[in-house]
């Protein structure tokens, strides 16, 4: 097998491969490309990352120490609805069940009768990354919360890299000349010194580039330009934000939006923007002000193309992450989408090396991921309330995939979540996104009413009761990272 990538899509691949497929005879290869990440940039991710470390044995306090992360329970959304105040999106991972019923239809219910404690006050996730704190503990699992990770991209993709090659995966730095193709196969590689790379299975994880899978037939990348407008990103960084905010914050401003997520070091800084209603220069020359934080150091601004492969698995070549389809990095999904893609070419991993009947199962997995996730990110947009702005006026009056348009209409009419194959965020996240954004169901799963009114008094009473609980125990960020650190060095004092 031969990995063509850079970076944490490369040796992601690659650290998954070999603990699956190695101990089977397969040689695995990378082939690192030229690096596509600056000083700047971060990696923000969702909390399903900490499995994909676990399967491929990464010790994660690495990552507070090496790549200088900082945990975050949530997203906070401020100025997409006017003057509505901002919400948090908290990494929830199941919505608490009363009676057999979400937890949501009592909120609705008790809404409608007068409650006016805003949804996320009954989100752990959510009151945790308001308070600062890290959702860890015996009743943090029990309620399902987690906490996400905003990463150095270079120090972690080093990390992955050095993981991937000390156990055994082979790696070459260098750049493609030529791809060798026969009908839907690829036979060899040509790189820039000339060496001829032949192989069973590529996996192209180049990233935008698509080296590989971009050349391959019936491979061509259909635009999503029409739905997210967003074509140019430019990221910079600002000082340490102090102390650590247990939340990345996402701002919309008048031609797209700002992003800060806290590293211990840095506070990474992301605009993206549509190219139609602005320039690079001018979304520079306000980015302290949008940003409110001085900005420091380089900063680079890029093509941002949003789209899918028409098919990801061509042949014996395999796209996975930014490869096989791309989003901006609203929603944190970017190492999810490439974490997602592996684990399926795991699953689907070819028994032979002269048919891939997989190849068909795969797309249709690929594509329907990126539905969603397209859609969960359109969302956004659609239900903004900034008037009298082009591109905000123009999302909000732009028609609907019929996916998420049923989403929007079972959702607005009773509160419930119809979820779909292959669904990154869950109902927790859909309705966290749909209230946040000021869109409120009409009525409610009418078994609500069988539920007497001093029971569901009582029971949104302690669901705050017990939050509020649950959050004052968790540690801050700080006294998180600093208990790490403390750790690595009595670690570091006794094998001294």
């Amino acid at each position: 097998m031969v990995v063509v990538g850079a970076d944490a899509p490369a040796w992601m691949a690659a650290a998954a491969l070999l603990r699956s497929v190695s101990g089977a005879g397969i040689r695995i290869r990378v082939i690192e490309l030229p690096t596509l990440l600056h000083p700047a940039d971060a990696y923000s991710a969702l909390p399903e990352l900490a499995g994909f470390h676990q399967r491929i044995g990464l010790d994660e306090d690495l990552l507070f120490s090496l790549c200088k992360a900082v945990p975050v329970a949530g997203r906070r959304f401020s100025n997409w609805s006017g003057a509505a105040p901002p919400f948090i999106h908290g990494y929830d991972r199941a919505p608490p069940v009363a009676a057999g019923l979400g937890f949501t239809q009592l909120w609705i219910k008790g809404r409608q009768k007068g409650l006016r404690t805003d949804f996320e006050n009954f989100s752990l996730a959510s009151v945790a990354a308001k308070a600062g704190r890290v959702p860890v503990g015996a009743g943090a699992a029990a309620l399902h919360a987690a906490f996400g990770y905003n990463l150095d991209a270079g120090a972690y993709s080093a990390l992955l890299r050095h993981g991937a090659t000390r156990g055994g995966v082979e790696s070459k730095a260098a750049t493609i000349a030529d791809v060798e193709i026969e009908g839907d196969r690829i036979v060899a590689l040509i790189l820039d010194d000339g060496e001829r790379v032949e192989a069973e299975l590529f996996v192209d994880a180049s990233g935008p580039r698509a080296a590989l899978i971009g050349r391959m037939p019936g491979a061509g990348l259909e635009s999503w330009r029409e739905l997210l407008p967003c074509d140019r990103m430019l990221v910079a960084s600002a000082k340490a934000l102090k102390p650590f905010p247990a939340f990345s914050q996402i701002s919309a401003f008048r031609h797209g939006w700002i992003g800060l997520f806290p590293l211990q070091d840095r506070t990474a800084v992301v605009a993206a923007y549509d190219s139609r209603e602005t320039s690079d220069q001018a979304v520079l020359a306000d980015l302290p002000a949008l940003a409110n934080i001085p900005i420091g150091g380089d900063v680079i601004a890029s093509d941002l193309s949003q789209g899918v492969r028409r098919r990801a698995w061509v042949g014996n070549c395999v796209a996975i992450g930014e490869s096989a389809f791309s989003l901006e990095p609203l929603d944190g999904a970017q190492l999810h989408i490439l974490h997602y893609c592996i684990s399926q070419l795991m699953t689907l991993f070819p028994v032979e090396a002269d048919a891939f009947p997989e190849a068909e199962l795969y797309d249709r997995i690929i594509r329907r991921l990126a539905v969603n996730l397209q859609d969960f990110q359109f969302a956004h947009y659609k239900l903004n309330r900034r008037f009298d702005m082009p591109l905000w006026d123009g999302c909000r009056e732009a028609a609907l995939p019929e996916t998420l348009q049923r989403k929007l209409d079972v959702f607005a009419a009773r509160g419930r979540i119809p979820l779909y194959d292959d669904e990154t965020f869950q109902e927790q996240d859909w309705e966290s996104l749909f209230i946040g954004h000021g869109l409120m169901p009409q009525s409610y799963d009418p078994r609500v009413d069988a539920i007497p009114e001093q029971e569901h008094i009582a029971q949104v009473q302690a669901r705050m009761n017990d939050i509020a609980g649950l959050v004052e125990a968790m540690p801050s960020v700080d006294d998180f990272i600093a208990d790490i650190d403390h750790q690595r060095q009595k670690e570091g004092t006794a094998v001294g």
